[in-house]
C-alpha cells in the first residue's frame, strides 16, 4: 500500500526556490501532496528554504542547477528522473530583472538577462519534455509577469524576456496538446516580496550621473518602490495560482494574479487600443516628467 501511494505521488520540479516566489510555491505544493524538488545555483544557500520546510512539516529535495550552465540542467533533470521515475510538473520560476532605461542598458547586461530568463528556461523545459511525452502527461508552468503583457517603464530587457516566455508558452501549449501535456502562464503583478531587492540588478549606465535618463529613472524607481510596498499581492497568491495550474483537471492557459493587473488588463480589453495606449502613456510618463520638472 505504501509503495502504491509513493508511485501515485506527483513530482514537481521548481526552479529558483531559495527565496521569494519559488520558496513559497515549493512549500505550498509540498503541503498539498506533491513530492517537490527545488533547484538552486548553490544549494548551500538553502537555509531559508530549509527553515520554512521544517516549520511547515514538509520535506523538499534540492538539486544544483544554473540556468546559464547547460551541463547542470542536464544533470539535474537526469538526477530527478532517475530518483523518482518521472517529473509530472515543471514550474519555471527562476529569473531576475535588470532595471534601467533601454539606452542605459548594455548589450552584455541584456544578453545575460535573456540567457537566464529565456534561454535557460527553454533549456530546462526542453530537457523535461521527452520524459513527459513518453508518459503522455505533464504540466508546465511559466511564471511570467504582467510585464509580459504590457511594457513597463525602466524594465525593457526584463519585460522583453517575459514577452518571449509568453510567446513560447502559447506555442508550446499547442505543440504539447497531442501528448496530454498542459502549459500555463502565471502572470503576477508587482509582488510585495524580497524579490524586489534580492533579484534586482540596476544597469550600470542607469547609475551614471551622465545618463540623460537619470532623473526620469530615479522617479520611476520611487514609483516602483511605492508599488511594491503597497501591493496587496503576496508570494502565497502566486503559489496558489501555480498549484491550480499543476493540479486542475482543465488548467487555464493564463493565471493573472492581483487586482491591479486584472483591472488594468480589463480596461485594456474594453477600450479602443489607441485610446488605451494614450491613457497609459499619459499616466506613466506624466508622473516621471512632472516629478523631473
Amino acid at each position: 500500500m505504501l509503495t502504491f501511494l509513493f508511485l501515485m505521488t506527483k513530482v514537481a520540479l521548481i526552479s529558483g526556490v531559495s527565496s521569494g516566489l519559488g520558496l513559497e510555491t515549493a512549500i505550498l505544493l509540498a503541503k498539498r501532496g506533491f513530492r517537490v524538488v527545488g533547484t538552486m545555483r548553490d544549494p548551500s544557500r538553502g537555509s531559508e528554504l530549509g527553515k520554512a520546510a521544517t516549520a511547515a512539516g514538509v520535506g523538499i529535495d534540492v538539486v544544483a542547477m544554473d540556468l546559464t550552465d547547460a551541463a547542470t540542467i542536464t544533470h539535474a533533470v537526469a538526477e530527478v528522473t532517475a530518483k523518482y521515475g518521472s517529473i509530472d510538473a515543471l514550474v519555471n520560476n527562476a529569473g531576475y530583472q535588470v532595471r534601467g532605461f533601454f539606452e542605459d542598458t548594455s548589450d552584455a547586461e541584456i544578453r545575460q538577462q535573456f540567457e537566464t530568463n529565456v534561454f535557460g528556461t527553454m533549456a530546462v523545459t526542453r530537457a523535461v519534455l521527452p520524459q513527459m511525452r513518453a508518459q503522455r502527461s505533464g504540466r508546465i508552468v511559466f511564471v511570467t509577469s504582467i510585464a509580459g503583457r504590457i511594457g513597463s517603464l525602466g524594465l525593457g530587457p526584463y519585460s522583453a524576456t517575459k514577452f518571449a516566455l509568453e510567446g513560447l508558452g502559447e506555442t508550446l501549449a499547442l505543440e504539447m496538446a497531442p501528448f496530454g501535456i498542459r502549459v500555463s502562464m502565471v502572470e503576477p503583478g508587482i509582488v510585495n516580496t524580497s524579490f524586489w531587492s534580492a533579484s534586482l540588478h540596476v544597469a550600470a549606465g542607469a547609475k551614471s550621473a551622465a545618463s540623460p535618463y537619470r532623473a526620469y529613472f530615479e522617479e520611476a524607481e520611487r514609483m516602483a518602490e511605492w508599488a511594491v510596498k503597497s501591493s496587496p499581492i503576496r508570494p502565497a497568491d502566486i503559489a496558489e495560482a501555480v498549484f491550480q495550474a499543476v493540479s486542475s483537471k482543465r488548467p487555464h492557459r493564463r493565471y493573472l494574479v492581483g487586482s491591479r493587473p486584472k483591472a488594468l488588463m480589463l480596461v485594456r480589453r474594453l477600450m479602443p487600443q489607441e485610446m488605451f495606449e494614450r491613457m497609459y502613456e499619459k499616466a506613466v510618463v506624466g508622473r516621471i516628467t512632472k516629478a523631473k520638472s
